[in-house]
């Protein structure tokens, strides 16, 4: 049973600009963990794209569910295929269960893509 669905579309521009050129901004340190940022950076030239689809990511997310934990509270990892997927600091767990979803068992799914100029993630929750 899906539970919440989420959508979101980011203009990479702007990420550049906010996250600015080697994405040390305070922006870009407040909007992003470290390991987003280490991925981003290793990406080169598509750091602002990596970095534009995970803004989408954790704003998909909260679309999806209505728990706000914070910038740092969801964030983008990635499997060892490439897959991306959301983890969550224990404040957004314990968010997460007060609304009645309980973290370990949702099922929580991720898809982002990005075209040059706009990067976009949806994010489906369904029940565990």
């Amino acid at each position: 049973m899906i539970l919440g669905i989420g959508v979101d579309l980011v203009k990479v521009e702007r990420v550049r600009q906010k996250a600015g050129e080697d994405l040390d901004s305070p922006l870009a340190r407040g909007a992003f963990t470290e390991s987003e940022l280490a991925y981003a950076k290793s990406k080169g030239v598509a750091a602002h794209q990596s970095l534009a689809g995970f803004f989408a990511a954790k704003e998909a997310f909260f679309k999806a569910t209505q728990v706000w934990p914070g910038w740092h509270g969801v964030w983008v990892e990635h499997e060892d295929s490439g897959k991306p997927y959301l983890d969550f600091s224990e404040k957004a767990r314990e968010k997460m269960r007060e609304i009645g979803l309980d973290p370990e068992r949702a099922n929580i799914q991720l898809t982002i893509s990005h075209e040059k100029e706009f990067a976009v993630a949806v994010v489906v929750v369904g029940a565990g």
